[in-house]
């Protein structure tokens, strides 16, 4: 079976990452829907003042900024049954970081879809929400890339349609995924695979939340769904452990990141600089620790990484 492994292999090497594995999700999103009503977070700590003379003025003056996120990706960021805020590693590494820059920090809840082109706008001062960093989306924003994962196949108990690890081993099946995400592209990788070799190609099916693909999922609408390795067993625990995974051999490890307007390179550069400090007071550890999500561990941060 092969290891994932980092995009930008080089650098993967230098900083010697050393992973464990447990289980993560995948990115769900939803197209026009409006925004959910804001979360105010107060910060933890008042700052540090080296740290946030590094802040653009105006933000430093206002004290606070906007961030937008998913509430539905679940560990990373979502909002639980019966309350309006939102939870996960996200939102507490976010929060982490935040209070270092002696930022509040109010979230605007919208659809995986929404996030990039809300920080293009404006929007949002920045997002998080484990958005892959890919070289098509620096054109469009900055990363400050914090986490690396992987990605597995979901598919019912049993592995009925017997889909294998392989680029080539899920021809002809239906895969359930949602827009805005890396599903497409996967799917298409697939797709050049069986038809090279004369066999029908998958079909993407896409529905507007990850709930609504692990149901499709569960119910046999689909055959399999893309998910990200860290939250397996959530997945597995909110389906009643009907589904099972299967690993996937053609996607390699990836950066994730938080985003920036391109317009905004100081705050871009001042959160870099707060990842570091968390990762250097041993808070970003705590966090993995809590949530059981050590596999996303990148011990050296940095702005688009991806190439």
């Amino acid at each position: 079976m092969k290891n994932f492994a980092p995009q930008v292999s080089e650098y993967w090497k230098k900083v010697a990452v050393t992973t464990v594995l447990v289980g993560i999700v995948a990115s769900t999103a939803a197209c026009g829907g409006a925004a959910q009503p804001a979360t105010k977070v107060e910060p933890a700590a008042s700052g540090n003042a080296s740290l946030s003379d590094l802040l653009p003025a105006d933000i430093k003056a206002k004290g606070s900024i906007t961030v937008g996120t998913q509430p539905d990706f679940e560990p990373a960021n979502y909002t639980p049954i019966g309350e309006d805020g939102v939870k996960g590693f996200n939102i507490d590494l976010m929060d982490a970081m935040a209070a270092k820059l002696g930022l509040k920090v109010t979230y605007q809840k919208v659809p995986f879809d929404q996030l990039l082109v809300g920080v293009q706008n404006g929007k949002f001062d920045a997002s998080i929400a484990g958005m892959t960093d890919r070289p098509g989306r620096q054109e469009k924003v900055d990363f400050v890339d914090y986490q690396v994962a992987g990605t597995v196949f979901m598919v019912a108990k049993g592995n009925p349609k017997k889909i294998t690890s392989e680029v080539n081993g899920g021809c002809g099946i239906k895969i359930g995924g949602v827009k805005g995400n890396d599903d497409e592209r996967l799917v298409k990788l697939m797709a050049e695979a069986c038809t090279a070799e004369g066999k029908p190609a998958p079909e993407l099916v896409t529905f507007p939340t990850g709930s609504d693909k692990n149901l499709a999922l569960t119910s046999g609408r689909v055959d399999a769904m893309f998910w990200p390795d860290m939250a397996v067993s959530v997945v597995q625990r909110e389906t009643g452990g009907k589904l099972e995974s299967v690993p996937v051999n053609f996607e390699e490890k990836v950066f994730l990141g938080m985003i920036f307007n391109k317009q905004t390179p100081q705050l871009r550069d001042a959160f870099l600089k707060a990842t570091e400090a968390i990762h250097a007071d041993g808070t970003y550890d705590e966090i993995l620790k809590k949530w059981d999500v050590a596999v996303i561990d990148l011990p050296k941060p940095g702005i688009n990484l991806a190439k």
